[in-house]
């Protein structure tokens, strides 16, 4: 017989697996993270998002990072001083994403950069071959997001997982189970806010006033609105109309060209609907502030933010679905770090084609926004520029 070819996937599940067997259950919850097989990451971009999927690798076990990357060196350097403190030894820094990309004592890379760069980076660490944790959105374009997924296509074994952290909790995993399951009756509408008093928001070196780096916040931060609808419903909407306010912050930011406030309304053809406000210009006060997202049935409601679910027959009890916080960046995570180790393909929480849809859907939203007018999801798809 030949002998077994193991690459570094399954040897790290291999290792894993043959410890947990002759471990208690506790040890077998930590036996992935043994020291027999460790997953060496990479982090692309020490900013804020960056440091802190940082620090939830550095919780996990069996987790090494002997490189950080950024083109900031005060970004560089927090990052060595956060795992230099979590783990007792300092990684290398570099500025070039290219230096993590050719390190042979990396696994798996995670990126947390502007927006206009997820395309190239992400299609250059599939080609390098290391397993890949790529912050939303996948692409700022259709275009983009299908070279991607091309790619990921010819890379046989190496998992590709975006962040959509929302996919990983538990209280969206029941909710929108039930809600597909028609634990609501009938969909009539969703209604969902997102308001902040910390504008402008900014980025290092401005890169999320601008719409060209960004996508705007459509694209860089609403995706994830845009995902749980489209996870809900099943597919995306087919057509939007909104309006929206630029130049609210021109004295503190003059060349910033992202919508710092707007609102939409996305129809699905059978009749759903789904109205969505995004804004940073909220005065401080709770009143105006925080983000919600409730979904509205002929038989009830369900509400994502505190799990409630309450139904219009008065005579069946409310429901409090996965009550209480959870950090999903960190599942989110050891969802990675488990198909990682996995011995076979494991579905990620969002697939590549959900990530593109989400995207689309951002697009489309941008353009009834910028327009002020119905426009439909076909004619968002045939063209995306990013102006």
């Amino acid at each position: 017989m030949p002998p077994i070819a193991l690459n570094r996937r399954r040897f790290l599940g291999c290792s894993a697996a043959s410890l947990a067997l002759t471990q208690g259950p506790a040890a077998q919850a930590a036996a992935a993270g043994s020291a027999v097989g460790p997953i060496r990451v990479g982090l692309i971009g020490v900013g804020g998002r960056g440091t802190t999927l940082l620090r939830t690798l550095l919780e996990l076990p069996g987790v090494v990072v002997p490189v950080v990357c950024d083109p900031e060196s005060r970004h560089r350097a927090r990052g060595e001083g956060v795992v230099e403190k979590a783990s007792g030894r300092r990684p290398e820094s570099v500025a070039d994403p290219a230096r993590v990309l050719e390190r042979g004592d990396v696994d798996a890379i995670v990126v947390a950069v502007p927006c206009d760069l997820h395309e190239r980076i992400s299609t250059e660490a599939i080609k390098a071959n290391k397993h890949l944790y790529a912050e939303k959105p996948l692409a700022i374009t259709v275009e983009g997001c299908d070279r991607l997924i091309a790619e990921s296509g010819r890379a046989t074994g190496v998992v590709v997982h975006v962040g959509f952290q929302r996919r990983s909790n538990p209280r969206f995993q029941e909710g929108v189970a039930l809600i597909r399951s028609g634990g609501l009756g009938p969909l009539i509408e969703a209604r969902a806010s997102w308001t902040s008093s910390n504008g402008p928001l900014t980025g290092h070196d401005g890169w999320l006033g601008s719409r060209r780096r960004s996508g705007d916040f459509m694209v860089e931060q609403a995706v994830h609105i845009w995902d749980v609808l489209n996870w809900i419903h099943g597919s995306p909407p087919v057509s939007a109309s909104g309006w929206g306010r630029r130049g609210l912050f021109a004295r503190q930011d003059p060349g910033r060209d992202v919508t710092d406030h707007y609102g939409v309304e996305l129809a699905w053809a059978d009749g759903f609907r789904a109205s969505f406000v995004q804004s940073y210009i909220a005065p401080a006060d709770e009143n105006f502030t925080g983000s919600h997202l409730r979904v509205l049935g002929v038989d009830g409601g369900f509400d994502f933010g505190s799990g409630a679910l309450t139904y219009r027959d008065r005579d069946r009890p409310r429901r409090a679905i996965q009550p209480g916080a959870r950090n999903d960046t960190r599942l989110a995570i050891e969802a990675f770090l488990a198909a990682v180790r996995s011995d076979g393909p494991t579905p990620p929480p969002v697939t590549l084609q959900e990530a593109r849809a989400a995207t689309l859907t951002g697009l489309l939203v941008r353009k009834a926004v910028d327009e002020g007018r119905l426009v439909t999801i076909d004619e968002t798809a045939g063209h995306t520029p990013v102006s």
